[in-house]
């Protein structure tokens, strides 16, 4: 995102997501009585520390950024917003919205990719024989101890595997979206403004779509498997779907193959992860696993 810019300290990071996840995820007493959006609450108006410390670095960096002009010879994330520009107003974003992006990117990215690879780790211990399956494809395609960028197109059962993650416990486990007209929904009638929930985590485990959805079964997206894309969302659809679904299943094949590289991953006896929905899906504690070194 800041092409390894050395301002960002890693913990501070972390902990500044995980709060905002915990501020996001609170109700205030004013959402429940229908008090208007535009009243000020409490908890946005005076946020933790770690995320007014996330937003001045990123103010920071990008200030020093665009004083520096010119990007590199390869230029990241910050690089390619400062140059966008709107197509038909010809604006450019200013610091505040190139700051509001750029913490999107980092938590969004950061949390979902890490949810994936935990429910995933836990699946795969759960299931040994597919682990084993793993491990012979990323042996035999995975020439280091780290996987690379030229690998990926070789680990196709890594994909499945994550994918299959994905559908049994994806991390945006439910979306909303704001009708803009009146309109009829499987007989139900919809209102103009209505909000109309999208119970991820259900459509993915539906017995009218997938068959034995319970089950951790990789193979349900093999290069020839066919299956409905609108009963599969965990980066959504359309037009509005996730603008970095393509390189978060990129980053994740290359951490789950490094892992599964270098350790094999065992499940521990009354320890299995319960999921709970925050703001995303998590293992409520933490995912418990043995790890042995290959």
């Amino acid at each position: 995102t800041f092409g390894g810019d050395d301002r960002f300290d890693v913990q501070q990071i972390h902990k500044g997501i995980d709060d905002y996840i915990d501020t996001s995820m609170r109700v205030s007493l004013f959402d429940i009585i229908g008090v208007p959006a535009w009243v000020p609450r409490l908890s946005r108006l005076f946020p933790p520390k770690a995320l007014r410390d996330m937003k001045r670095i990123a103010t920071a960096s990008i200030e020093d950024r665009k004083s520096k002009g010119a990007p590199k010879d390869t230029p990241d994330l910050l690089d390619l917003l400062l140059a966008g520009v709107d197509p038909e107003t010809k604006r450019t974003m200013n610091t505040a919205e190139l700051r509001d992006n750029l913490l999107t990117f980092i938590v969004a990215g950061h949390e979902t990719t890490a949810l994936t690879l935990s429910w995933a780790l836990y699946l795969l211990a759960f299931d040994p024989q597919i682990q084993d399956k793993l491990f012979t494809e990323v042996d035999r395609v995975v020439q280091g101890d780290t996987a690379t960028a030229d690998e990926l197109t070789d680990l196709v059962y890594t994909e499945q595997v994550i994918k299959e993650a994905l559908r049994l416990y994806p991390p945006a486990a439910f979306l909303s979206r704001t009708a803009q007209a009146s309109d009829v929904l499987c007989e139900r009638e919809i209102k103009a403004k209505d909000t109309v929930m999208l119970p991820i985590y259900a459509l993915h485990r539906s017995h009218l779509h997938w068959d034995n959805p319970d089950q951790f079964n990789p193979d349900r997206f093999a290069p020839d498997a066919k299956y409905d894309s609108f009963a599969y969302l965990p980066f959504g659809h359309g037009p509005r779907i996730c603008i970095g679904a393509q390189f978060a299943i990129t980053e994740a094949k290359i951490i789950l193959a490094s892992l599964i590289k270098n350790y094999r991953f065992e499940s521990i006896p009354d320890k299995s992860p319960k999921p709970v929905m925050v703001l995303t899906l998590r293992p409520e504690g933490g995912v418990h696993l043995k790890i042995h070194k290959r």
